[in-house]
């Protein structure tokens, strides 16, 4: 896969010092892992439903943080599918590493940093499926965001497929905690140890953090059609959408005409 370049000058404002930190952390102790609340990785698994590659393609999963999409790839990764991890945060391109590294994945998986406000360090045509899931949200202003949604159509082959997942307008923190127990009913133990030993740190430590950078502006809640229509000014052709992270989160599939 030929990319031009590691790094991107500047950074987009959101990710001012205290952003940064937040992020660093939790890829660095795998805190961000363990915290993940159950709809979350639901929604991962949606993303990755969707996602339609031949053997040898690239997808481009940006924001990809510490690499939480890869699991859900792995069995189409081994045979011959082809992963592109991008993030700002060198520590989350380290964790996408040992993550790859762990599910035997390392010929299969590459990592590129780079500002998704910024334009992307790939080739035009050069990727299969663009995965951005909870990370366009980061951008509050339209007109960043709508560059990325053209960099992703840039990047992107003819006909190929952008899958994009971002929170609602509504972000609701006690009810994604609610969803999440409520998916995990059937599974007891994993019940009991999430609900009085994870979850809570899980809201008061993450998701009450991103509600009030979503109310505040600081980063962008989406009205509903709102990520369809910003996705179909970039030029795609919408071809699924639906409601996932416990009624917090909109999940739309464009392809590129």
């Amino acid at each position: 896969m030929d990319f031009a370049g590691t790094e991107q000058e500047g950074e987009s404002i959101i990710f001012s010092s205290i952003y940064k930190q937040y992020w660093e952390i939790g890829f660095k102790t795998r805190l961000y892992d363990w915290l993940s609340p159950e709809v979350y990785l639901e929604s991962l698994q949606r993303v990755a439903d969707s996602i339609r590659l031949g053997k040898g393609e690239w997808v481009l999963d940006v924001g990809c943080g510490s690499g939480l999409l890869l699991p859900f790839l792995a069995n189409r990764l081994t045979r011959g599918e082809r992963y592109l991890g991008m993030d700002i945060l060198p520590a989350g391109l380290a964790s996408l590493k040992l993550r790859a590294n762990r599910l035997n994945l390392k010929g299969s998986v590459s990592g590129v940093q780079a500002d998704l406000s910024m334009k992307l360090p790939l080739g035009d045509a050069s990727v299969s499926c663009v995965a951005a899931h909870f990370s366009i949200y980061t951008l509050p202003e339209e007109s960043d965001r709508r560059h990325a949604y053209q960099e992703f159509g840039r990047v992107l082959k003819p006909g190929g497929l952008l899958v994009t997942a971002n929170p609602t307008h509504s972000y609701n923190a006690k009810q994604i905690i609610r969803a999440s127990l409520e998916s995990l009913r059937s599974q007891r133990r994993s019940w009991v140890v999430k609900k009085y030993g994870v979850y809570p740190l899980t809201f008061h430590l993450g998701l009450k953090y991103i509600e009030k950078q979503l109310k505040c502006g600081r980063w962008h809640g989406y009205r509903p059609e709102e990520l369809r229509e910003e996705v179909e000014r970039a030029g795609f052709a919408i071809e699924h959408s639906e409601t996932v992270y416990g009624g917090s989160g909109f999940l739309v599939v464009g392809r590129k005409s």
